[in-house]
């Protein structure tokens, strides 16, 4: 993965390197190279393995979780690259910053995840997702 796609897929609010304690406990060279490898499988077994771990940040959880949405949607599994980015704005949504802040955050990730349904996910999802970006719309104002 090259800096470049970094720079051009992160939100605002997420730094563009991972914070020391990811790159201590997660291999972000591995995943890096099992990605240009477009070995999108084997990254995602590892980023669900550190997505899932309590002992992370809510903003290193929700950045996790974004690269786990990118490598579903390198795979074309859109399901599930919009259910990563829901993942993400729950990580989002739980830091301890005002709700108005949490909102702005948060908005990129669900007009993703709504671009991400229409493609593969099923009406209910595309609703859900429509749904909670006008109510993130409206908390970001």
């Amino acid at each position: 993965m090259s800096a470049g796609w970094r720079n051009t897929h992160t939100t605002p609010f997420i730094k563009k390197e991972l914070h020391c304690a990811l790159v201590n406990e997660l291999s972000l060279k591995e995943v890096m190279v099992l990605m240009n490898g477009r070995e999108y499988g084997r990254a995602i077994s590892l980023l669900e393995d550190e997505a899932s771990s309590e002992s992370k940040s809510p903003t290193e959880r929700a950045e996790l979780y974004e690269w786990l949405a990118e490598c579903h949607r390198k795979l074309e599994d859109y399901k599930s690259c919009g259910d990563s980015y829901l993942d993400a704005i729950k990580r989002v949504l739980s830091q301890q910053i005002d709700l108005k802040s949490r909102a702005r955050q948060a908005l990129p990730l669900s007009e993703k995840a709504l671009e991400s349904y229409k493609l593969g996910g099923d009406t209910v999802d595309v609703l859900e997702a429509a749904k909670l970006r006008q109510r993130l719309l409206e908390l970001a104002k």
